[in-house]
């Protein structure tokens, strides 16, 4: 028997059903969701910035359809806990999408009774459903909040924000009333940020103590050597305050400051009675010392969070010139956070007491790195950028040395 079609009837479109539009929205949010988390498997311990992810979670909201068969809020108020207060941000919705208003508002515990902070489910209230007028509706808005919408709030939707910061996603004014459809939509974007910021807090522990191992391994490198801790924390502090000079972000100028410390970790194969002779080294004895450079590689590894770690413990002893070890390396060869590096090391080397030499001053210091001496040639040594942003912030580095310093 030939096989006959069947004809299917499907149901109508239902592109302006509120349901259908609610569920949408909830997967456009957890899809969001999900991306936020590859990235942080991806870029651990880079968190996605709060902020943006909650632009594009209610831009994904609002802007996904054409104009009118989204109901958008005018405005959304984020609050969340921060110590013994809470700090909310506006967001008004725009043609762009959902733009920030002002700086964070200060609110009060007592202040946030009308947005359920403390509450177990969903608040939905239209001013009309509450047995008073518009004027004394707006009662229960922080002044604030009510000056910078700039028109009566007629209704909201609540939901609280659960996890290690609690708070609340509070929406104002939809078009003719808030219903328990838009809720649903704030209940997927709380899941959202009460997940990252649960992350954000773990993953803040996990940096803590990432860098505090880091600091531990290379204070345990310079055990056999005359250095001690507190070389490890100035060559760290140099090298953020240079780093910031000479134009890195923030968060990069903070990672090459913990990784410097490790610069020197080699040094940990490097036998107790060579970093401790008081006269010149024979050549054999140099030769051996210069292999701290390739032995820090190996410690180091190949984990990417500790990629600048191992640039720097291989590339601190190159010099500008092609003269310096282990590989000899010119110019923009040499990694430009070992080349920052290499100005600091330098400076503290000069400022502290060796046994083949003493500590010099800050002002004699400058004169090495300004006229040279038999070891230090600065013109040829040293990337010219670098030293010149160095020698323009140099009192920076004599306010460090005065502050941490064992003697």
């Amino acid at each position: 028997m030939p096989h006959r079609a069947r004809l299917v009837h499907l149901p109508p479109r239902r592109g302006r059903d509120l349901c259908h539009q609610a569920f949408r929205q909830t997967l456009d949010v957890l899809r969001i969701t999900d991306e936020a988390l590859e990235d942080l498997c991806c870029e651990c311990p880079r968190l996605p910035d709060l902020d943006s992810l909650v632009l594009r979670a209610l831009d994904e909201m609002t802007l996904g359809e054409p104009q009118g068969r989204t109901r958008s809020p005018s405005h959304v108020f984020l609050v969340h806990a921060r110590q013994d207060e809470f700090e909310g941000m506006l967001y008004r919705a725009s043609p762009q999408g959902f733009r920030p208003v002002a700086p964070p508002i200060r609110l009060t515990a007592d202040e946030t009774h009308a947005f359920s902070v403390d509450a177990e489910d969903v608040t939905v209230s239209n001013y009309r459903d509450e047995g008073t007028d518009l004027e004394a509706y707006q009662a229960r808005f922080h002044p604030e909040v009510r000056r910078l919408v700039g028109e009566p709030i007629r209704n909201y939707v609540s939901y609280r924000v659960a996890g290690d910061r609690p708070g609340a996603i509070i929406a104002f004014n939809y078009p003719d009333r808030a219903t328990r459809y838009e809720a649903q939509v704030l209940a997927a974007l709380a899941v959202t940020l009460g997940t990252v910021w649960t992350l954000g807090s773990r993953v803040a522990q996990v940096e803590e103590a990432f860098v505090y191992l880091i600091g531990a391994l290379a204070r345990a490198s310079e055990a056999n050597d005359e250095v001690t801790g507190d070389h490890i924390v100035r060559v760290s502090r140099y090298c953020e305050v240079l780093a910031r000079a000479a134009g890195y972000p923030e968060g990069e100028a903070r990672v090459l400051a913990y990784s410097s410390q490790l610069h020197d970790v080699g040094k940990i194969h490097t036998p107790r009675e060579l970093l401790r002779k008081p006269g010149p080294l024979t050549p054999a004895e140099l030769a051996l010392m210069q292999e701290h450079t390739l032995h820090g590689e190996k410690i180091i590894g190949t984990s990417p969070r500790l990629a600048m770690a191992r640039r720097i413990a291989g590339a601190h002893h190159e010099n500008w010139d092609g003269s310096g070890y282990p590989r000899g390396l010119r110019g923009e060869e040499i990694p430009r956070e070992a080349r920052l590096v290499k100005i600091v090391d330098v400076y503290d080397a000069l400022r502290s007491p060796r046994p083949y030499k003493p500590a010099l001053s800050h002002e004699q210091a400058m004169e090495v790195f300004t006229a040279g001496d038999h070891r230090t040639r600065p013109d040829e040594h040293f990337d010219p950028e670098l030293l010149r942003i160095f020698r323009d912030i140099h009192e920076e580095f004599r306010r460090i040395h005065a502050e941490i310093q064992p003697w």
